[in-house]
């Protein structure tokens, strides 16, 4: 198991950089992100989250999969950035109009 280099405790980070996939739906494989460090495959849970939207619309997310219609956990707007400290999640789903730029951040 890697570590920081100065410590035995893991450092785990994940990092996209993307747009919205297809229709913009939440069950789209594109739009749902798995927080998988880059020296492993198993999905670690996060501390803190951060979503930057770099689109002209609206980026919607939920923190479980859209189940017969559930609500939006919540929105970032055009231009606005989300940070949430002490969010545990192992994964988010993202939905929005196709093409909307963001940069997502877990660790």
């Amino acid at each position: 198991m890697a570590g920081t280099g100065e410590t035995s405790i893991r450092s785990y980070n994940f990092f996209q950089d993307d747009v919205i996939a297809g229709t913009g739906l939440y069950t789209d494989a594109g739009n749902i992100l798995t927080f998988v460090d880059q020296d492993t495959v198993k999905p670690f849970t996060s501390h803190s989250v951060m979503l930057a939207n770099d689109a002209a619309s609206d980026i919607f997310f939920r923190v479980a999969p859209d189940i017969g219609g559930s609500p939006d956990h919540g929105r970032v707007k055009a231009g606005e950035v989300l940070v949430q400290d002490f969010r545990r999640l192992k994964s988010i789903y993202l939905k929005g109009t196709a093409g909307a730029a963001y940069r997502f951040w877990a660790w």
